[in-house]
Parts: C-alpha cells; structure tokens; sequence
C-alpha cells in the first residue's frame, strides 16, 4: 500500500459555464473592435506622415535646383571678380603704394653659373688630386 493513497481525489475536470464562455467572446471582440480602431488611427498617421514626406522631397529638390542655379551664378560672379582684379603688369613694373616695395624676379641660375665655376668633369685618375685640395701645393 502507498502513502499517497488517501490523498489521491477523483479529479473531475469540468469545462467552462455558457456565462464564462459568454463573457470572454464579449471581452474578445471588444479587444477586436479596440485593435481595429488603433490599426484605423494608425493607418490615418501614416498616410499623414507619407505626405509630409512627399511635401518634403518637393522642397528638397527645389532646394538643391536652386543650390545650384547659385552655385553657377557664384562660379561666374568669382570669374568677373578674378578678371576683374588680375595684375597684368610684370613683377617689379608695377605701380607701388608708398611703403611698399616691389617684387623683383628670382634669379634662377645652376649651380655652375652661380659659383663661377667650369662644368664638373668625372675623375678617372684616382691619383688625380686637384689644384685647390692638394696639401703640398
């Protein structure tokens, strides 16, 4: 014989009333009508949010049309500007203000030319000692 014997009932399973039953379709198809609303409210915000979208994009193209209708007219007014305000005297020809002083050319000269001094010819002779680096001289 086991311990849990006298304990052991007879469940009866007994399924829910017509009342209960009555009460939980009420209460579902007051969730479906309540559902069914918000999906009405939510659809209205998006059609209302798809044109402000649409409003958007118009006015954004607008905007970038105009961008660059400013951007050709800058480029040409910086044209007129730079045409406008070129130096075409040569350096150093020009008229100066009172304490300025006017640029004059670089010389650009090789090194031969700026030392006064022949072409630099290979040494063959590695006895070869030149003239201004022999010690004995």
């Amino acid at each position: 014989m086991s311990l849990t014997t006298p304990w052991r009932g007879r469940g009866q399973h007994r399924g829910k009333t017509p009342a209960q039953l009555r009460r939980e379709l009420d209460k579902a198809l007051c969730d479906l009508v309540a559902l069914a609303t918000r999906l009405d409210e939510v659809t209205v915000q998006r059609n209302q949010l798809e044109a402000q979208l649409d409003e958007a994009g118009i006015d954004l193209s607008g905007a970038l049309l105009d961008l660059q209708t400013a951007q050709r007219e800058l480029t040409a007014v910086k044209a007129q500007l730079a045409n406008a305000t070129a130096i075409s005297a040569p350096a150093g020809r020009r008229d100066v203000a009172g304490g300025d002083q006017p640029t004059q050319p670089i010389p650009v000269l090789t090194l031969q030319e700026a030392h006064g001094i022949g072409p630099v010819l290979p040494v063959r002779d590695p006895r070869h000692v030149p003239s201004w680096a022999d010690p004995a001289a």
